[in-house]
């Protein structure tokens, strides 16, 4: 029975990692894509639907893209910025490419394992809590609070 609960939680912690992960790369592009042409027209979309929204350009890639404009380096809140984005990717990419350490891994806690590294990662609560503050603050400065509104409406009628 332990197993069937410790797959289940992976499971879980992949599932939400990935997903909202997926939502502020998806903010980052757009914040880019605003940048680059404030005003929504021909022009932008390509840009957007060509270049930035790409599996060529991957999450490194436009947060390596937000990381070179001097605009953002100026922003008050670039370093926070910076750093959440990090967190979220290599939380994302760990929980996306790493393996389950079963014998580690028990109810409260999930341990992955990196497969080159053999580095260790725990999922547990206190994990899930510090990304989603890190996604509070990236969607209400990438203006998505839209979005946080959402998520907030659909978690309070489950």
């Amino acid at each position: 029975m332990d197993k069937k609960i410790i797959w289940e939680k992976l499971s879980w912690f992949r599932g939400n990692i990935i997903s909202d992960a997926t939502v502020i790369e998806t903010a980052l592009g757009w914040n880019l894509r605003t940048y680059f042409f404030p005003k929504t027209n021909r022009q932008a979309s390509i840009f957007y639907y060509y270049i930035i929204n790409t599996s060529h350009f991957s999450f490194d890639k436009k947060i390596l893209l937000y990381e070179q404009i001097p605009y953002f380096k100026k922003l008050k809140r670039y370093p926070q910025v910076k750093n959440s984005l990090r967190f979220v990717q290599k939380l994302r990419n760990a929980v996306a490419h790493w393996e389950l350490d079963e014998k580690m891994s028990n109810k409260n806690e999930i341990i992955i394992c990196n497969p080159v590294t053999f580095e260790r990662l725990k999922l547990d609560d206190k994990l899930i809590e510090k990304f989603k503050e890190y996604e509070k603050f990236l969607l209400k400065i990438f203006d998505w609070e839209q979005t946080l509104k959402e998520k907030k409406e659909f978690a309070a009628k489950e």
